[in-house]
């Protein structure tokens, strides 16, 4: 004996999802910038430096001495032999005073006052190094007077482009569901 049966056959519902990503683009340009510098503004000042030379010793070297020097020297030369002088007349005094010593003091005197001695020394080649030189530098006023620069941009705004994403859900199969009965 067959029972009755009772068969009941589901399908299921499918679904399908197709997706398409969102896009985005974002361009950036590069800005335009113009900077323009002036130059600074610079002033130097200085005064002139003092400049000394000697060369009286250079002169003097070579004879060529200026009238206070020849004075000068005339003067002590003068007393030089002014001192000579009396010291000779004292000296040949002293020996005149001790005539009894042997000797003959007054041809001794005789003969060396016969005597003439002349020197004359010339002058020399003029020496570079016996002149003095000597510099003063003047100090330098430096004024520096700075420009701010000019910049210029221009902005450049960005390209924006924006595709959205999409998501589409479909039904692929729908459900089913048999019931069927068997004897």
């Amino acid at each position: 004996m067959s029972i009755p049966k009772l068969q009941i056959q589901t399908t299921q519902a499918r679904l399908g999802i197709v997706s398409s990503p969102a896009a985005q683009t974002i361009r950036q340009y590069k800005a335009e910038q113009t900077i323009e510098q002036s130059e600074a503004d610079v002033s130097i000042q200085q005064r002139s430096g003092k400049l000394t030379i000697d060369q009286t010793k250079a002169w003097n070297n070579i004879g060529l001495k200026s009238i206070f020097t020849r004075t000068e020297e005339t003067a002590a030369k003068a007393q030089q032999i002014g001192m000579d002088g009396i010291s000779r007349t004292a000296q040949e005094g002293d020996e005149l005073m001790r005539i009894e010593n042997k000797g003959d003091p007054i041809a001794t005197h005789a003969a060396q006052n016969a005597q003439f001695d002349f020197s004359m020394i010339p002058g020399g080649r003029p020496a570079f190094d016996l002149v003095d030189i000597q510099y003063d530098p003047a100090p330098a006023s430096i004024t520096i007077e700075f420009n701010h620069p000019k910049i210029q941009t221009v902005k450049r705004a960005p390209d924006l482009s924006y595709q959205p994403g999409k998501v589409e859900v479909n039904l692929e199969q729908h459900a089913d569901m048999k019931i069927d009965w068997k004897v």
